[in-house]
């Protein structure tokens, strides 16, 4: 008899008996090294997003100015003469008192493609009147800057500012029944040429030195509406430090619509809305030899980018919230950035279209060289 045995085969076996192991879940300490990856990626690109984030609003930002600085260089040579930085009509009765009509906003605002708006728009009335003050309220995107974090609720916007002109070393005010009075923005009075005397009556002996200083020292005045008590302007011609050399307008995002002042919006004519002003350099106010210093034009409460903290309309220097630097346009059409920490003197010279003329006296300036700022 012949005895048979059988043996399976170990490779046999495994490969018919064995069994599928079990599938193993992600253990905490795994999941918790997951998340600390992906939270450091984001980390990472957080910033990078940011700055291109950052870099897109202030590339808009400076195209929007462009657009307004060319509107406006159209209505200067269209015009024959810059527009005022605000308008101001005599009130019905008096020879003295005036109410606001429009700020220089209006004048541009056809250039602006915004001609439906420019031709609602009646000059002759003021701007609470009936058929301008909702007008005023309308949200022209252009003339902000997306990076301007003081404007309206997005989903509630009013008449939002974030661009102002060169108004100089201040505006003028009627005083004492006297109109056309230069001061600075504090409210301080200007004796331009030094001689101890301000505020001069028209008329009177050396009335016009101050008020002919005061003109070298910015591009955009206040002036009177169908009321001959205040002109004062310059045409492209009359820019004699040359267009490329001079400020026409910079950001201000302490400018336009304000919700603790619901009337004030683009068109206002508000001095601490329309313009932006240097520092004034005169210590007192008095511009006589050896009281002139221009590194207060951008110092202190006059410095750029010192009013970010500031309610709206409270500071009328040029604030912007890109870091270190505001956009400034020039008479030339271009658009570049500028220091905050750009020197007085320079700063000066800028906002100045003819600082050629205050040579010799105690306000001469230095020459602006290059574009460097």
């Amino acid at each position: 008899m012949i005895e048979r045995s059988f043996h399976a085969s170990s490779d046999s076996s495994r490969g018919v008996f064995k069994s599928r192991p079990n599938r193993r879940g992600y253990t905490i300490v795994e999941l918790l090294v997951c998340i600390a990856i992906i939270a450091l990626l984001v980390a990472l690109a957080a910033p990078a997003l940011q700055q291109s984030w950052a870099a897109s609003r202030r590339v808009q930002c400076q195209s929007n100015l462009r657009n307004i600085n060319l509107a406006m260089l159209q209505v200067a040579d269209s015009a024959g003469r810059f527009p005022a930085s605000g308008n101001f009509g005599r009130r019905p009765g008096s020879d003295t008192q005036s109410r606001s009509h429009h700020s220089w906003v209006v004048d541009v605002l056809p250039w602006l493609e915004q001609r439906s708006v420019a031709d609602r728009w009646n000059k002759d009335e003021p701007i609470d009147s009936e058929t301008n003050r909702p007008l005023a309220s309308i949200h022209v995107p252009i003339l902000t800057c997306p990076a301007d974090l003081s404007l309206s609720d997005p989903d509630d916007r009013q008449g939002d500012l974030s661009y102002v002109v060169n108004g100089g070393m201040g505006f003028t005010i009627l005083w004492n029944d006297i109109h056309d009075c230069p001061i600075d923005r504090t409210g301080t009075h200007l004796d331009l040429d030094g001689d101890g005397v301000t505020c001069r009556p028209n008329g009177s002996k050396d009335a016009g030195a101050d008020r002919a200083l005061f003109k070298a020292t910015g591009l955009f005045f206040i002036e009177t509406w169908e009321w001959d008590v205040t002109r004062r302007h310059y045409t492209l011609a009359e820019v004699a430090d040359g267009l490329s050399n001079t400020i026409v307008l910079s950001e201000n995002a302490r400018s336009g619509f304000d919700p603790e002042s619901p009337s004030e919006s683009w068109a206002s004519p508000n001095p601490y809305r329309t313009s932006f002003y240097i520092g004034n350099p005169c210590r007192d106010g008095v511009c006589s030899a050896g009281n002139v210093d221009y590194d207060r034009s951008n110092a202190g409460d006059n410095a750029i980018n010192s009013g970010l903290k500031t309610p709206e309309g409270r500071s009328p220097v040029p604030n912007s919230f890109h870091a270190g630097l505001v956009h400034m346009a020039f008479g030339d059409g271009r658009v570049q950035p500028v220091s905050e920490r750009i020197a007085g003197a320079v700063y000066a010279a800028l906002a100045s279209p003819q600082g050629g003329t205050l040579a010799g006296t105690p306000l001469e300036q230095p020459a602006a060289v290059g574009t460097n700022w």
